[in-house]
Parts: structure tokens; sequence; C-alpha cells
């Protein structure tokens, strides 16, 4: 259990680095749409986001409720929250 929390708290931290990243290059390209670096970074940093959430999910469960994909039960309430600092 406490290496699935580890392995959890791990993945969580990717999804809110390559998040912020993500956040800050947005910002950014409001002030300046015609940087392509920065655009080619958005794109890179998105993949990255979108990577570190699907594997957050596929180790331990939705990050958000539109992410629960189970048809027969409702995996949204099990477990604690993912920001109460336990992921497990």
């Amino acid at each position: 259990m406490a290496e699935r929390n580890q392995v959890c708290e791990e993945l969580l931290k990717q999804v809110y680095m390559s998040g912020f990243a993500m956040d800050d290059v947005l910002l950014y390209l409001d002030t300046h749409p015609d940087d392509k670096e920065a655009l080619n970074y958005y794109r890179y940093v998105r993949e990255l986001n979108r990577r570190a959430v699907e594997a957050y999910e596929q180790q331990c469960g939705p990050l958000m409720f539109d992410q629960v994909e189970s048809e027969e039960y409702w995996t949204w309430v099990n477990g604690p929250w993912p920001w109460e600092g336990v992921c497990g």
C-alpha cells in the first residue's frame, strides 16, 4: 500500500508539473501568438500532461469526475481524493 501511494504521489507530481508548464506557456502565447517555438513547446507539454494524466488514472483512478469510465460502478467516490495527500 505504501509503495502504491508513492507511485501515485509521483505520478500526481508529474501531472502538476506538466500542467503548470502548459498553463505557463499558454499565458505567454496569449501575448505572443506568433511565437512558433512557444507553440511547439505548448504541443510538447500538452502531450506530457496527457500522458501523465493517463498514467495516473491507470494506476490510481480518475482525477476528474468526467474521467470515470466504469459502466458497472461509480468509481469517482472510491478512496481518498487525489488532493487529500493520500493517493490510494
